[in-house]
């Protein structure tokens, strides 16, 4: 997608320097786009088998989940569509277009979902939802419709990539709105990191490598799932004219926005209240392997383990928050 796509591998016969970074990172980005899609896959059935541990912030989510599962999953193979016509390749183009930027939208409502549960301590922020799904997937539909009708989707020559064929028409359809949806983001992960460092600052009986082991986690779990990682891309565009500083960013890119959907996973299903759901479910069909689902539990002040949620950890330990502990 123009020059802060994935990059798409060429041949090696073809390529030198930097050309050959583009093809490695190509190969190594297609698998992690696998990956993720893998792992949101996961997220998705983890959460619908176990309702009750699928809180509000989870469900927002899960919708984001879906934008990866579809983008992520039709973007490697998009090559293969471009030999049978100009018709099927431009539907591909538009799945791939409207995933990604329906993407940054989803990542927008969670950032704006972080933001009003910690920094605001708003309790009833799923009366937002009806906005969250005319902003997450309407508005990219606009766009989607506006490069549909200037004719602008099909195949890229010579890479054969199904996507926007017009350069302006990538700036103005996917750029310019990512650039400013990733800016608010950023805003809003500022004053959300903040919060959650003042926090977890006087949280009693914290020592101060645990403090800052379980501040760094959560920051970064945060940072990839509101789409931050994609800083990266918009600086490869930027920046494309110096060499160096173009294949650092590039290289960054290349490596963490693939990995949203693994963030995500590890984030919200590596932990031992959902494990230990997996393990009830997998006993009613191997008695051997009962256990209490309880066993993970506890009252009071709890940790993102036992909640079911990627971020109590971070809004425990004061009574104001405990709020955004109970949801996340």
């Amino acid at each position: 997608m123009s020059n802060i796509s994935t990059p798409t591998p060429t041949p090696a016969v073809q390529c030198n320097g930097v050309c050959l970074l583009h093809t490695i990172l190509g190969y190594v980005t297609n698998v992690l786009l696998g990956l993720s899609v893998i792992c949101a896959l996961i997220t998705i059935l983890t959460f619908t088998l176990f309702p009750r541990i699928r809180t509000y912030p989870i469900k927002l989510i899960l919708f984001l989940c879906v934008t990866i599962v579809i983008g992520y999953g039709v973007f490697p193979f998009n090559t293969f569509f471009s030999p049978l016509g100009k018709d099927v390749c431009s539907i591909v183009g538009a799945i791939i277009h409207y995933c990604f930027l329906s993407n940054f939208f989803w990542c927008s409502n969670i950032a704006f979902n972080f933001y009003e549960m910690i920094v605001r301590r708003n309790p009833e922020t799923a009366a937002f939802e009806k906005f969250y799904h005319f902003f997450g997937w309407g508005l990219p539909c606009l766009s989607v419709v506006g490069v549909s009708i200037a004719g602008q989707y099909g195949g890229i020559y010579p890479s054969k990539v199904c996507y926007i064929k017009n350069s302006l028409a990538v700036f103005l359809g996917f750029f310019l709105p990512g650039l400013i949806l990733v800016s608010i983001n950023s805003v809003l992960f500022f004053f959300v990191a903040s919060e959650i460092h003042t926090t977890l600052r006087h949280a009693p009986n914290d020592k101060e490598s645990k403090h800052k082991a379980k501040e760094f986690r959560v920051l970064m779990s945060i940072f990839v799932t509101v789409g931050l990682s994609w800083i990266f891309g918009f600086l490869t565009a930027i920046v494309e004219k110096i060499d160096i500083l173009y294949e650092i960013f590039l290289t960054l890119f290349s490596i963490s926005a693939p990995l949203q959907g693994f963030f995500i996973f590890v984030a919200y299903c590596l932990n031992k209240k959902v494990k230990l759901k997996w393990m009830g479910l997998f006993s009613k069909c191997f008695p051997c392997c009962a256990v209490d689902e309880n066993l993970g539990t506890k009252t009071g002040g709890g940790t993102a383990s036992t909640r079911g949620g990627g971020y109590s950890s971070a809004t425990t330990g004061s009574a104001s928050r405990s709020m955004a502990s109970r949801q996340y």
